[in-house]
C-alpha cells in the first residue's frame, strides 16, 4: 500500500472495520491484512483519529441545535420528541459515512503537517531593529497571532521595500497562519536573491509552500538538496513527491 494513496474502497473497509461493522469473518480478514502491511495498519489508526474528531464534532453540532430548538418537555417526548433525536443521530450517521472521505487530508497536506515547523522568531533583544514597532509586531508573532504580526510588519515593509528581515517574517507568518499561497510570493524573492541571509531559510520554507499548496513539481524544483541543513529533510519530501 502506498504511503499517501488511499482508495475509496479500501478507506471503506477501514472505516467499517474501525465503527465495528464487519462481520466476523470480515475482521479477521482485515486484520490478517493489517498484520502484513504496516502502512495500512497507519491508515486504521489515522481513520480512527478522524472518526473520533468528526463524531465530536457531528454531536456537537447537534446538541447545539437541540439546545436552539428548545428543551424537550416529557410531554413533547410522549408526542414524538424522540424522533427529533433519531433524525439528528441519523444525520450524525450520515456525516460519519459521507464527510470522512470528503475531509481527509490530501498526501500533500499531510507531508506538509509531517515537516512543518513554523520559525519560532528572534529574541526580541536580537531584532536587529530599535523599532519598538518591529519588536512589537515579533512579540505577536511568538504568541502566534499572526494576524496583528502582518499587519504591523506590513506596514513597515510599505516604509522599506527591500528589507528581507520583514519580507522573511510576513512569509513566515501566512505559512504559520496556514495561508500557503500568500507566503509563496514573499519566499520566492528571497529565494532567488543569492545576497539574502534568509535564503536557504526560505527556500526550505518556500519548499513546504509548494508542498502545501499542492503545487509538487514547483517543490521538486526548489534547489535544496546539498543544503547542509536543509538538504536531507528536503530530499526526503521529494522522494514522497516523486511516488
Amino acid at each position: 500500500m502506498s504511503q499517501g494513496v488511499l482508495d475509496r474502497s479500501t478507506f471503506e473497509a477501514i472505516e467499517t472495520y474501525v465503527l465495528d461493522r464487519m462481520s466476523a469473518l470480515d475482521r479477521a480478514a482485515f486484520e490478517q491484512r493489517m498484520a502484513g502491511d504496516a502502512a495500512l495498519c497507519a491508515e486504521v489508526e489515522l481513520e480512527k483519529e478522524n472518526i473520533r474528531a468528526v463524531e465530536l464534532g457531528g454531536v456537537t453540532r447537534m446538541l447545539k441545535e437541540i439546545a436552539a430548538e428548545g428543551t424537550v418537555s416529557d410531554t413533547n417526548m410522549a408526542q414524538g420528541g424522540w424522533k427529533q433525536y433519531l433524525k439528528y443521530a441519523a444525520i450524525v450517521a450520515l456525516v460519519l459515512s459521507g464527510s470522512l472521505w470528503l475531509l481527509r487530508p490530501s498526501a500533500n497536506e499531510r507531508l506538509f503537517a509531517e515537516h512543518f515547523i513554523a520559525d519560532p522568531g528572534l529574541p526580541v533583544a536580537m531584532s536587529g531593529t530599535s523599532d519598538p514597532a518591529f519588536a512589537d509586531a515579533m512579540v505577536s508573532y511568538k504568541e502566534g497571532d499572526y494576524e496583528r504580526a502582518r499587519a504591523n510588519w506590513s506596514l513597515l515593509l510599505q516604509q522599506e521595500p527591500m528589507n528581507d528581515t520583514l519580507r522573511y517574517y510576513i512569509g513566515s507568518a501566512w505559512l504559520a497562519d496556514g495561508e500557503a499561497l500568500a507566503a509563496i510570493p514573499l519566499f520566492e524573492v528571497l529565494a532567488a536573491d543569492p545576497g539574502s541571509a534568509f535564503r536557504a531559510k526560505a527556500r526550505w520554507f518556500l519548499l513546504l509552500a509548494y508542498v502545501r499548496a499542492g503545487e509538487s513539481a514547483k517543490a521538486k524544483a526548489v534547489e535544496l538538496d546539498t543544503d547542509p541543513t536543509y538538504g536531507g529533510p528536503a530530499r526526503a519530501i521529494k522522494a514522497q513527491l516523486y511516488r
